[in-house]
C-alpha cells in the first residue's frame, strides 16, 4: 500500500554521505569520513536475499515479532492508523494498486496501471479484473474512489486528507460539504476511474505520489465516516486485498492471520503468521530461544552484540527509507482554519535552533549507541530518494565553538554566571525536550542534553522522563504547550514531494509554517518539475531553505537489519520497504517451529 509518510519513534542511501565540512581538524574530519566509509562497507556484509538450505515444508506458520515497548494500538485499516506498529501488520494484510522499481517509480506488474494526461490534467487508472477482497467479495474501482470519498469527507478523522485530495477538481466543495459529490472524479467502469485535477506533477509517476489504496467499500458504506475509525471493520475484521487476512486478534499484544485464498497473485505458500508484539530488551533472548521467525535487530549495541552471535539467523539488511530528526515545536494546528498558527516565541529564532544543532556530536552518539550503523544525515530528504538528495550540503557537523558564537551573536549570554544562557532579553532560558521511552533513549537524552548544556543552553525532559510511545505520539499531536522541541523520525512514501510532512498540514507536527517554505514546497509539485534538471534544482533550493531555517534537525540515516531464522525461504528484505512489490506470498519454511539458536 503507498501512502505518505508515517511517524516512528525516536528512533538511506546506498551511496555514502560526502565528508562533513566543519571548523574542525582534518584529523577529525578524516575520522568522520571513515566512520561513513565503515557503515558502507558493513551494509555489504549482510545479504538483502534469503535462501537458506533445507526442503520447503507444506505451509506453515511464520512467527512475525513486532518490536515495540509500547502496546499497538490496534488500527489495521491504513484509511485511519496512525502508528508504524498497525502500518508493519496491515503490511501482511493490505496492498495498494502500484508497484515500484528501485526509484520508487512506477512500473507494471501491480493491481492497478495509471497514465498521465499532462495536457488535459488527467491521470486514468485501471485495476485488474476477477480480484477479489478477502472475505470473497468482488473487488472493483468503487472500493477505489470509495477511499477518496472517506479522507475528503468533512467527518472523516484520520490524519490523510492533505494537498494530493485538494488537488482534485470537486474535492474543495466535496469536503466543506458544498457537494455530496467529487466533480473531479469520472468513473469509466467497473475497472476504470479518471480523475480532472488542478494541476499534475512528477509526484504522480511515483508510488505514493497519488493515494493508490482501495478500502472495501462493502464493509465500511453502512457506518457513518465519524464512527468508522472505531468499528469492528477497521479494529477486528477488516477485509484485505494483500496476502493475508486476519483470524484472531489480541488488542495490543498479538495478532493472528491467515493465508487469503482469494489473493490475486495466487496461493500463499504459507498457512498463516502470527504477529507478537515484543519488548526491545527481550528481543535477543526470544530470537535464541527459537520464538520467531523474523525480527527486526535494533543497532543499540547490547542489542546487536547479542543477535550477531546467533547460529539460528542470518541478519539481512538495507537502507532504510527514513530518517530520525529533532523537531522544534512551533505553535498548533488550528482545525477550523486548516493551518498551523506560530505561538512559541522560545524557539522561533533561528539562530537557537542552528546553535543547537552544531552542538550535536551525531557522529559519536552514533558509534557508541549504534555500531555506526546510523550515520549523521545531513538534510531534511533522505539519500534513498537518490539525486534529488543534496550530498553537498553540510547540516549540522559538530562544532560546539560555531554554537557559542551564534548565540553570542544572538545575544543569548550568561549573565549571572551560573553556567547557562538567558535569552536575548535577559530571561531564563528553559527549552523542554519531549521523548519517547525506550531502547536506549534514556541515555541518549542525556547525551543531547549534555551537549546543550556545554555551549550553555539549559534543556530539560518534559516532565522530567521519557515519555510512553502512545502518549508521546498525543502529546505532539494534541500541541502540548510544555513542548520546545522532539526526536522522532519518518517513514517515507515513494514521493519524494515533503509538502506532505514538511508543509503546512496536519502531518507536520513542528507547526512551523512560512511563504517562503509554502513557496519552495508548492515548485516540487509544480509542472515545470517534469523537467529533471529543473527538479533538481527545486530540490536543492528547499533542502538549502531547510537547512538555513532549521525547523528540524537531521539526526540519522539508518541501516535496517533484519534476523531471519534459518528455517526461512524466499525472503528478500528489500520487497518489505515501504507496503509496495510485496512477495509475501512467496515465503516458505523448510521445518515446523523456528530453530533454536544452539
Amino acid at each position: 500500500m503507498a501512502k505518505k509518510a508515517k511517524w516512528f519513534l525516536g528512533l538511506a542511501s546506498v551511496a555514502v554521505l560526502a565528508a562533513c565540512g566543519n571548523n574542525t581538524d582534518t584529523a577529525k574530519k578524516e575520522e568522520t569520513k571513515s566512520a561513513d566509509s565503515n557503515v558502507a562497507e558493513t551494509l555489504a556484509k549482510f545479504p538483502s536475499k534469503i535462501e537458506h538450505e533445507g526442503t520447503p515444508i507444506k505451509g506453515g506458520v511464520l512467527k512475525y515479532a513486532l518490536i515495540s515497548d509500547s502496546p499497538i494500538p490496534g488500527v489495521f485499516s491504513g484509511l485511519y492508523q496512525k502508528e508504524a506498529s498497525d502500518s508493519e501488520v496491515t503490511a501482511f494484510t493490505e496492498e495498494g494498486l502500484f508497484v515500484a522499481n528501485s526509484d520508487y517509480k512506477i512500473v507494471e506488474g501491480g493491481l492497478g496501471t495509471l497514465a498521465i494526461d499532462k495536457d488535459a490534467k488527467t491521470i486514468t487508472i485501471k485495476v485488474k479484473e476477477n480480484v477479489k477482497w478477502s472475505d470473497g467479495e468482488p473487488f472493483t474501482i468503487d472500493d477505489y474512489i470509495y477511499a477518496f470519498e472517506v479522507i475528503g469527507h468533512k467527518d472523516y478523522t484520520g490524519e490523510r486528507y492533505n494537498d494530493t485530495f485538494k488537488n482534485i477538481v470537486g474535492m474543495d466543495e466535496y469536503h466543506e460539504g458544498k457537494s455530496e459529490t467529487i466533480s473531479g472524479i469520472k468513473k469509466n467502469d467497473d475497472h476504470s476511474v479518471t480523475f480532472q485535477l488542478k494541476e499534475v506533477s512528477p509526484s504522480l509517476n511515483h508510488v505514493g505520489g497519488f493515494w493508490s489504496t482501495p478500502f472495501p467499500k462493502h464493509q465500511l458504506k453502512d457506518i457513518a465516516i465519524k464512527d468508522q475509525s472505531a468499528s469492528d471493520a477497521v479494529r477486528k475484521n477488516p477485509a484485505g486485498l494483500g496476502a493475508f487476512k486476519f483470524k484472531k486478534i489480541v488488542t495490543g499484544e498479538s495478532v493472528e492471520l491467515e493465508a487469503n485464498p482469494y489473493y490475486w497473485k495466487g496461493q500463499p505458500n504459507l498457512d498463516g503468521v502470527i504477529i507478537e508484539v515484543v519488548n526491545s530488551t527481550n528481543s535477543p533472548d526470544e530470537f535464541k530461544a527459537g520464538k520467531y521467525d523474523i525480527m527486526s535487530v535494533s543497532t543499540l549495541t547490547a542489542i546487536y552484540d547479542s543477535f550477531k552471535e546467533l547460529n539460528n539467523a542470518t541478519l539481512a539488511g538495507k537502507w532504510r527509507h527514513a530518517y530520525q530528526y529533532i523537531g522544534f515545536k512551533f505553535g498548533k494546528w488550528d482545525a477550523e482554519k486548516e493551518t498551523s498558527v506560530i505561538t512559541n516565541e522560545k524557539i522561533n529564532d533561528k539562530a537557537l535552533r542552528q546553535a543547537m544543532g552544531y552542538a550535536l556530536n551525531l557522529e559519536e552518539i552514533g558509534q557508541t549507541f549504534y555500531n555506526g550503523l546510523r550515520v549523521r544525515a545531513n538534510s531534511m530528504l533522505a539519500p534513498t530518494f537518490g539525486s534529488l538528495h543534496d550530498s553537498t550540503l553540510p547540516g549540522f557537523p559538530h562544532d560546539p565553538e560555531k554554537a557559542k558564537k551564534i548565540l553570542d551573536e544572538a545575544g543569548y549570554k550568561d549573565k549571572d554566571g551560573d553556567g547557562l544562557r538567558e535569552n536575548p532579553k535577559g530571561e531564563k532560558l528553559t527549552i523542554n525536550l519531549a521523548m519517547s521511552a525506550g531502547g536506549d533513549n534514556e541515555p541518549i537524552s542525556q547525551a543531547y542534553i549534555k551537549y546543550w548544556k556545554e555551549v550553555g543552553l539549559d534543556v530539560q525532559l518534559v516532565g522530567g522522563r521519557l515519555i510512553e510511545g502512545n502518549s508521546f505520539f498525543d502529546r505532539l499531536e494534541n500541541d502540548d504547550p510544555e513542548v520546545d522541541l522532539f526526536v522522532a523520525g519518518w517513514s517515507l512514501s515513494g514521493d519524494p514531494n515533503q509538502s506532505h510532512t514538511w508543509g503546512n498540514t496536519q502531518l507536520n507536527m513542528t507547526r512551523y509554517v512560512s511563504e517562503k517554505n509554502d513557496e519552495l514546497l508548492a515548485k516540487m509539485g509544480s509542472a515545470e518539475a517534469f523537467d529533471s534538471k529543473k527538479q533538481k534544482e527545486i530540490f536543492d533550493a528547499w533542502q538549502k531553505y531547510a537547512n538555513e531555517e532549521a525547523f528540524g534537525l537531521p539526526l540519522f540515516n539508518i541501516l535496517s537489519l533484519t534476523a531471519v531464522n534459518t528455517r526461512v525461504k524466499n525472503l528478500d528484505v528489500k520487497d518489505y520497504e515501504g507496503n509496495w512489490g510485496y512477495n509475501l506470498h512467496k515465503i516458505q519454511l523448510t521445518a515446523d517451529a523456528p530453530a533454536a539458536s544452539k
